[in-house]
């Protein structure tokens, strides 16, 4: 993806000083993962501290003040004299806690650390707050471009699920279609269209009962702590996965999944991240397999074996040829035989221990005549007797 080198979209648009209490936080910031649409103002301010911290900017606002040069994006609430903060919303949580606005009120003592390093630096001004406005739909394509280009193309990346539900939100909200979106950003690799296919592959599967992000073993960072989001968009691009789930090359589409195809997409999901509910770990160790459980899901051996919760290496190992497994399996049992042997030579073993394992034995023995016997049989004929 490539950055508007030359121009930043609201270049040249003046700022205006707005006050801290007639600006609010953005209950719709996809950073804010699956729960930020309904949220209070201090549910969000919460969650930007616990999740992103603000330490650091309060340590900037109280030696230095509110730096001019970096003004809050903000669109007007409809029928209201506030206005919503688009872009700026770590500064604006961290400007209400230095100044112990009412939505602060559960870090009163940061805001009383903070107070005393802003009293000693005499106090420099952080209320009110340079802000470029934007009226309710005004100029909405110029906002759009400048969080795209900040947060999805280079600058300031957001994490792979705020950048896909932002798309999304841009796409549902403002009538526009990825390729618009996807030039307006500077797309040139199909970053976009990728990231919008997983979110919108997630929340399908979310919405009809196929998958619980609660109940992913496997945990994410940033906006979703569920589930690693961004193994979804990676795995998409393998083209074994998209013909295993049925899904059509091109565009991003809500529900892209047929309903005959929902299982299998449930599927693939336990596999990435497991499912607690179920008792079931994931299949796969790290995001590094995610090309090894691509080549799976085109066996249908191998799918049902994932189906029953095995790993991706207890999935290799069962469908190993039976020369292989043979041949792995007895020299494993070789070496283990070999160290045992030794160590009996070398250290002693209490008497009634030894009586205790010696039911094991016989029946390791047991066994291991039995395997010997049918090798023999398969390598010299059944006439053999030896």
């Amino acid at each position: 993806m490539t950055d508007t080198a030359s121009g930043n979209p609201l270049q040249g648009r003046s700022t205006t000083p707005v006050r801290l209490g007639d600006l609010l936080l953005d209950q719709a910031n996809p950073r804010f993962g699956l729960r930020g649409g309904s949220a209070s103002q201090e549910e969000i301010l919460d969650r930007i501290v616990g999740k992103f911290g603000v330490n650091d900017v309060l340590s900037s606002l109280a030696v230095n003040g509110y730096f001019e040069a970096e003004p809050m994006v903000c669109r007007r609430m409809p029928d209201s004299d506030r206005w919503t903060v688009v872009e700026g919303n770590r500064r604006l949580a961290a400007c209400l806690i230095i100044v112990g606005d009412q939505r602060a009120g559960e870090h009163a003592s940061r805001t009383s650390e903070y107070q005393a390093l802003w009293a000693e630096n005499g106090r420099p001004p952080v209320d009110p707050v340079p802000c470029l406005l934007f009226e309710d739909g005004e100029q909405e394509t110029k906002i759009l471009s400048y969080l795209g280009v900040r947060h999805i193309a280079a600058s300031q990346p957001w994490d792979s699920y705020a950048k896909a539900a932002w798309v999304a939100q841009v796409v549902d909200a403002h009538g526009l279609d990825v390729r618009t979106v996807s030039r307006m950003m500077g797309d040139q690799h199909g970053t976009i269209n990728r990231l919008l296919q997983g979110y919108y592959l997630v929340q399908q599967l979310v919405s009809e009962g196929h998958f619980a992000p609660e109940d992913s073993v496997r945990r994410g960072r940033g906006s979703v702590t569920e589930y690693p989001f961004s193994w979804v968009y990676t795995v998409l691009g393998y083209t074994t996965v998209r013909r295993f789930l049925g899904l059509a090359d091109g565009g991003a589409q809500p529900e892209p999944l047929a309903r005959a195809s929902l299982d299998r997409g449930g599927l693939l999901l336990r596999a990435m991240f497991g499912d607690k509910s179920h008792g079931r770990n994931a299949a796969v160790d790290d995001s590094r397999q995610l090309g090894s459980l691509a080549s799976a899901l085109a066996s249908q051996e191998k799918v049902r074996l994932l189906e029953q919760g095995k790993t991706l290496g207890e999935i290799d190992v069962l469908t190993q040829p039976v020369e292989q497994r043979l041949s792995d399996g007895l020299g494993i049992v070789r070496d283990t035989l070999r160290d045992l042997i030794a160590r009996l030579s070398e250290q002693a073993v209490d008497a009634d221990i030894a009586e205790g394992l010696l039911p094991t034995s016989r029946g390791n023995r047991r066994m291991a005549a039995e395997l010997d016997k049918r090798l023999r049989e398969v390598a010299l004929g059944a006439e053999d007797d030896e």
